[in-house]
């Protein structure tokens, strides 16, 4: 059996990537499972998927913990010690990022168990279909490829099934021609067998009934989402041109999460710690002096 992760953010398509490439395997005459893992809708909030793909019928449920092939649709992810894509992997496991870097430049910066597969998806998303940030294809496109025991047609014909639906034609050919372009740009590897580990019985746990007062909490403290600092979850980053910006503060006004503040010049600055990379702020300036910036490119400035 083949177990495939992936990691990415809310809005990127992950979970359908996760179809695609069960639906895909299921059309090569695979037995196929595939789920999402996440918390409440949150745009931009790290989410992972799971596919299982086997020719024997799959017995076994829950997250992959020990995965066979490892998809990281953002690169940005590798610096959340919280997510930890890299959790379980081995040097059987083969890891595949979306980047802009080379091998040699993204081992040096994380831990990786073995060389890293590199192929820039966000630059083929936005020439293709001109969104970037929407990967679900092209990931599941990359992982059919790597895992090189799913046929191109059968891709394809995932792709129509799981996206014919909500896309109209003329997008949904764009999802394809990406589909052909992304799988004729990587190579099939040789996915090494992994041990099988005995399942351990856990002890049984007897819970005891207690009095409503010590069983459920009472929360006396005041609110502390401030303290939960939500940068980390942006793909994009808005960077105010401050030498054109006229401080009509429109920005400031336009912000939904209150992010943007006003320094003792009257000029606004830009709470990266809490922004969610929404992009509000650069749609809504009158003049274009906030520029859409790739996370990962600009995360250093």
């Amino acid at each position: 059996m083949i177990q495939v992760r992936f990691h990415g953010r809310g809005g990127q398509g992950i979970k359908t990537a996760s179809q695609i490439l069960g639906s895909a395997a299921f059309n090569s005459g695979f037995q196929a499972q595939d789920f999402p893992l996440y918390g409440a809708e949150r745009r931009g909030a790290p989410i992972v998927a799971f596919t299982r793909i086997s020719p024997t019928p799959i017995l076994e449920r829950g997250p992959i913990s020990n995965p066979n092939l490892l998809l990281i649709g953002d690169e940005t992810l590798l610096n959340d010690s919280q997510v930890a894509p890299l959790c379980g992997a081995d040097e059987s496991t083969i890891v595949f990022v979306n980047s802009t870097k080379s091998t040699e430049q993204i081992q040096k910066q994380f831990p990786f168990p073995a060389a890293p597969l590199i192929l820039d998806l966000t630059d083929r998303c936005q020439n293709f279909l001109g969104k970037g940030h929407i990967l679900s294809t092209a990931l599941a496109t990359a992982g059919a490829r790597i895992l090189g025991n799913i046929d191109l047609k059968d891709l394809l014909e995932a792709v129509k099934m799981e996206l014919g639906q909500s896309l109209k034609p003329e997008t949904l050919q764009k999802n394809l021609e990406l589909t052909q372009d992304i799988f004729h740009s990587l190579s099939p590897c040789t996915i090494p067998e992994k041990p099988i580990k005995a399942l351990a019985s856990s002890p049984l746990i007897e819970l005891k009934q207690t009095p409503v007062h010590e069983a459920a909490p009472i929360i006396l403290a005041p609110g502390n989402m401030a303290l939960r600092k939500t940068g980390n979850w942006r793909m994009q980053r808005p960077k105010i041109d401050y030498d054109h910006c006229n401080k009509c503060l429109i920005c400031y006004a336009r912000c939904p999460e209150g992010t943007i503040k006003i320094d003792e010049d009257g000029r606004p600055q830009i709470d990266y710690e809490h922004c969610k990379g929404c992009m509000i702020c650069a749609q809504e300036c009158p003049g274009h002096f906030i520029q859409t910036i790739r996370e990962s490119e600009g995360a250093h400035e």
